[in-house]
């Protein structure tokens, strides 16, 4: 399936100066065990962090897009030297080192003053839990304020259905790609990882807050990702770069891949598959 997609460099061709890549991290900007130094084989590899300097020289803005919680993500931000974070699914998107937070909450319910949108999931997670093969994808599951994040096997459509029955349909099930690990009895790389999500919130929608607050256009914007959630920036950036193990490996991601517009797919697998992704738009 891979094959269908066109590659970076092709793709690239008809695109102008691109200002802003707004990136996955787990499986696509890091490499095997979430490490940067090292490539999807576990090898080390010092080719990431050459192309993000050189991203640096270049003043390219990379802007990690993750489902991760917003706190630890400052944190992973300041030791790349990156200022502005998309966490938690697009539900936050932080400037300045966190020094301002902008909401993209979507269809959550009104919030009491200094509430957030996981305050509200209560029901919901319990329904989730107790009707499908989830659990808590522990320990990254703590500190979530707007997003759950959940681990196991499950149909978001059915999930989704089962929500709206009990009046959490503003919820959905978004998937964010496969696990290497063994959980709830599934088979390596058989468990997937998902988030429990107020509707209208996506990295896509985040990516368009962020580029309507600071004026760049969409074609000056490319997006790097490894799973179906990545797929909603497509239609907010002037290309979207998938890693091409995650394509292999996944044959529901090929398919909505190659069913979606302006999705180009790399040589290389996970951080290389971003590090030649980088070159490519450096020139």
């Amino acid at each position: 399936m891979a094959a269908s997609l066109p590659s970076v460099g092709e793709s690239l061709a008809g695109i102008g100066r691109v200002r802003v890549v707004y990136t996955d991290l787990d499986g696509t900007m890091l490499g095997r065990g979430g490490s940067f130094f090292h490539d999807a084989d576990g090898a080390p590899s010092s080719e990431p962090a050459e192309a993000l300097l050189a991203a640096h020289a270049a003043g390219l803005d990379i802007v990690p897009t993750s489902g991760r919680a917003l706190r630890g993500l400052l944190g992973d931000a300041r030791i790349f030297g990156l200022t502005t974070v998309i966490a938690e699914m697009g539900a936050l998107v932080a400037y300045e080192g966190g020094r301002t937070v902008a909401r993209n909450f979507g269809e959550t319910p009104a919030l009491e003053p200094g509430e957030m949108p996981a305050a509200r999931m209560t029901e919901a997670l319990d329904l989730v839990l107790s009707r499908f093969r989830l659990e808590p994808h522990a320990p990254w599951a703590a500190g979530r304020e707007c997003t759950l994040l959940l681990r196991g096997l499950a149909d978001p459509d059915e999930v989704d259905a089962a929500l709206a029955a009990i009046g959490h349909g503003w919820l959905t099930l978004a998937d964010n790609g496969r696990l290497r690990g063994p959980y709830l009895g599934l088979a390596p790389g058989e468990a997937r990882v998902y988030h429990l999500t107020p509707r209208g919130v996506s990295k896509g929608t985040a990516a368009a807050l962020d580029r309507t607050r600071r004026g760049i256009a969409r074609s000056e914007c490319i997006a790097i990702g490894d799973a179906v959630a990545d797929l909603s920036l497509a239609e907010h950036v002037g290309l979207l770069v998938l890693v091409r193990d995650a394509i292999e490996a996944d044959p529901q991601l090929a398919a909505r891949a190659a069913a979606t517009a302006g999705v180009a797919v790399t040589e290389r697998p996970m951080n290389l598959g971003w590090t030649d992704t980088v070159r490519a738009i450096l020139g």
